[in-house]
C-alpha cells in the first residue's frame, strides 16, 4: 500500500511538468509555422521574448539564454531547460529539450 501511495505522490508532482513541456512544444510549433508565412519577418530576439514570456506565464523556468532562434530558410526554435522537481525526499531535476521547425515560403 505504501509503495502504491509513493507512486502516486511522485506522478502527482512530476506529472504537471511534463504537461507544462507539452504545452510549451506545442506553442512553439504554432509560433513556428506562423513565422514561416508571415509576410514581414520577426527578429530573433522577438521570438525569444514571446517564447520566454509563454513559459513565464505557465511557470515554466525558461531564460532568454536558454532559447535558440534561427531565421532563414527555416525559422527554427531550440529550447533546452530543466525544471526542478521537490519530491520531500530529494529534488528530481527533469531536463526538457523541445524544438520547432518549419520551413520558410
Amino acid at each position: 500500500m505504501a509503495l502504491l501511495a509513493a507512486s502516486i505522490f511522485f506522478a502527482f508532482k512530476i506529472f504537471p511538468a511534463y504537461v507544462d513541456n507539452y504545452q510549451l512544444q506545442d506553442h512553439i510549433r504554432q509560433l513556428s509555422t506562423q513565422l514561416a508565412v508571415r509576410s514581414t519577418p520577426a527578429t530573433p530576439g522577438e521570438v525569444v521574448n514571446e517564447v520566454v514570456q509563454f513559459a513565464q506565464d505557465h511557470g515554466i523556468p525558461l531564460a532568454p539564454e536558454n532559447v535558440r532562434v534561427t531565421i532563414g530558410h527555416h525559422v527554427k526554435i531550440d529550447l533546452d531547460y530543466t525544471i526542478p522537481v521537490d519530491l520531500s525526499v530529494c529534488t528530481l531535476r527533469l531536463h526538457f529539450t523541445p524544438s520547432a521547425d518549419s520551413l520558410s515560403l
